[in-house]
């Protein structure tokens, strides 16, 4: 699920110019710049693949702000830096600016009783993989590519124990959407059914 995602925001202007993200290359049409980060985001799932292969990642929270920092900081100066302003989308409302540090702290804990073990079956790794999703979600630390950072974190975490990607494209985005907002409320089986649904064993 490569989609962009846009958000509203608490300040209309807020690296915004003329309704487009202001961005290093200066481009200023939408479909351009869409494409743009499409293009980013393939490239980062090779890299970060490449990396797992060569058992080169650690699956901690700093992983996320690298993989955000490598996604977009060709586009724009704020990429693996937390969020400074308020921002909601789809009827959520995200963590605060000012309480993101108090949150991450929390949810690094978190992520580290939830980190799945190869001790773990299919469906014990859908239920954390879906708690990991709903908590960084709920925060929403960065200024753009939230989902696109975690589902690729969540990519490699499954990668790590002999899945294949998620295969996200197999729900509609109304599913996924409503699974991010019983989320919010840290109701997880919507997402887990999501998350088990798209996990498949690689072959050979």
């Amino acid at each position: 699920m490569a989609e962009l995602s846009r958000y509203d925001v608490s300040d209309k202007e807020a690296g915004i110019e003329n309704g487009i993200l202001k961005n290093k290359l200066g481009i200023k049409n939408q479909k351009k710049l869409e494409d743009a980060e499409t293009v980013l985001l393939a490239d980062t799932y090779t890299h970060f693949f490449d990396l797992l292969e060569k058992r080169k990642l650690n699956l901690d929270i700093s992983l996320l702000f690298t993989i955000n920092k490598y996604f977009l900081g060709t586009l724009y100066p704020w990429a693996g830096k937390v969020r400074t302003i308020d921002v909601s989308k789809d009827g959520m409302l995200f963590a605060s600016v000012k309480y993101i540090d108090d949150s991450l702290k929390s949810f690094e804990a978190m992520l580290k009783k939830n980190i799945p073990t190869g001790r773990d079956g299919k469906k014990k790794v859908a239920q954390k993989l879906a708690i990991i999703h709903n908590e960084c979600n709920a925060i929403h630390p960065f200024r753009e590519g939230n989902g696109r950072t975690v589902r690729l974190f969540l990519d490699l975490t499954a990668g790590s124990l002999g899945y294949n990607p998620i295969n996200w494209r197999k729900n509609q985005r109304i599913e996924y959407i409503q699974a991010c907002i019983d989320g919010m409320a840290r109701e997880h089986k919507s997402m887990e059914k999501i998350i088990f649904e798209g996990l498949t064993k690689k072959v050979g």
